[in-house]
């Protein structure tokens, strides 16, 4: 079900969950709203005084956490875990800042990196279901939804053909690490618009648009210039108001400064050169990866994206079908990655200074983990992160806490 929320309106309805990141299904034309949308349900009912507030701590759920941050020395981490759309376990681990001694706990602002992705694809895809956006639209050019004046750029045919789906699929034909080189980091001092002029002039596509996959940044922050255009909002605001009326308070995009840290965000660490580049990611860094927010408020944005019918969803069903339908190119879907063999959607997201991971299973499991750090020196690290979610969702002996007083 869908829950309709008027973008823009001066008042924001304050309910509750949302959680991000994985997929579901999708088609390249443009995609018809839901023709029987459910208004408005109150996804918050009064909970029920004879069920417990406190939760109970899970051994073997802490004891793998912990372990493998000791192995990787990992100071903070914070999870989130829900069974059928309702909050089961939320728990903060080691330290959101070391220097003063500060505990993670489950309300700490994180980086999520590239799970920023799957809130951009949910905008646009809002964009779709109310109708002012199709996935055919075009990008550039007389009729593109971003124009064509671009100093002194002369768009190619190619690049007058990109849509914004091809944007989703990460196939627009370059602009990513498989087709060239990705451009988000370079030229920090240009506003959005001198940016792409820069990257129009000096940044050739190697393809044509649908042709390749080529995991593109550039991409998903040019979806973002593109849901502002079209809402007349900021990134930030438009999503905000998206995620308001589900309970969700913690959204917020950053400047990867240190001094623009957010009050109740984590401090990051790194080792090697990582550490070298924790606070100097260019601030333009929003829609494709500058979010931050808590592992409860990510969760509830993946529980109303996940097309389950427990709690209220912000697209339609065939918005969420979107998400997560795959092409022959990649696994990678319309914001959420697709692993058929252990039934899960998911994604992930890698920065100095951060790693995140999110999953989906079809049993109903839903999870995520951030950390303040992450290891680049061994592949084992995101091997056994992976691992370590994986078994949080797909293990079935784990006992869940199902009857707790959470979302």
């Amino acid at each position: 079900m869908r829950t309709r929320i008027k973008k823009g309106s001066t008042y924001l309805l304050l309910v509750f969950l949302l959680v991000g990141a994985i997929a579901c299904s999708s088609s390249d034309s443009e995609t018809p709203v839901d023709p029987n949308p459910i208004g408005n349900p109150d996804p918050t009912p009064d909970p029920d005084p004879n069920t417990p507030e406190t939760q109970e701590d899970i051994s073997e759920v802490d004891d793998n956490v912990t372990d493998f941050m000791q192995l990787y020395e990992v100071p903070g981490a914070s999870l989130a875990v829900s069974v059928n759309e309702k909050m089961v376990y939320s728990k903060g681990y080691g330290k959101a800042n070391v220097e003063n001694d500060i505990d993670v706990s489950p309300n700490h602002l994180f980086r999520i990196a590239s799970i920023s992705k799957v809130f951009t694809a949910t905008a646009i895809l809002s964009l779709v279901d109310d109708g002012q956006l199709s996935l055919d639209d075009h990008v550039f050019g007389e009729d593109g939804l971003l124009g064509e004046d671009f100093g002194t750029a002369v768009l190619t045919a190619d690049e007058l053909n990109i849509t914004v789906d091809h944007l989703l699929l990460h196939a627009s034909g370059g602009w990513g690490t498989s087709t060239g080189g990705d451009p988000i980091d370079y030229q920090p001092a240009l506003g959005p618009m001198d940016f792409i002029s820069y990257v129009l002039e000096n940044w050739t596509l190697s393809h044509a648009p649908g042709e390749a996959f080529s995991y593109s940044n550039t991409g998903y922050w040019l979806l973002a210039r593109i849901t502002e255009q079209v809402s007349g909002q900021t990134y930030e605001d438009y999503i905000t108001d998206l995620l308001t009326p589900i309970g969700i308070s913690t959204f917020k995009t950053t400047t990867f400064r240190e001094d623009d840290l957010e009050t109740d965000e984590v401090y990051y660490y790194g080792m090697g050169t990582d550490a070298n580049y924790i606070f100097t990611i260019a601030s333009r860094r929003d829609g494709d990866g500058g979010v931050v927010i808590s592992a409860p408020d990510l969760l509830r944005f993946l529980c109303a994206i996940d097309g389950s019918s427990g709690r209220p969803d912000i697209l339609s069903a065939n918005s969420i079908q979107l998400l997560s339908e795959t092409t022959e190119l990649s696994n990678l879907g319309r914001g959420l990655a697709v692993w058929a063999e252990q039934g899960v959607r998911y994604f992930t997201g890698s920065l100095p200074g951060n790693r995140s991971w999110m999953m989906i299973s079809n049993n109903g499991h839903t999870a995520t983990i951030l950390l303040n750090l992450r290891r680049t020196d061994t592949a084992q690290f995101d091997n056994d992160l992976q691992s370590l979610l994986l078994d949080i969702v797909n293990n079935g002996n784990i006992p869940w806490q199902t009857d707790l007083n959470q979302f």
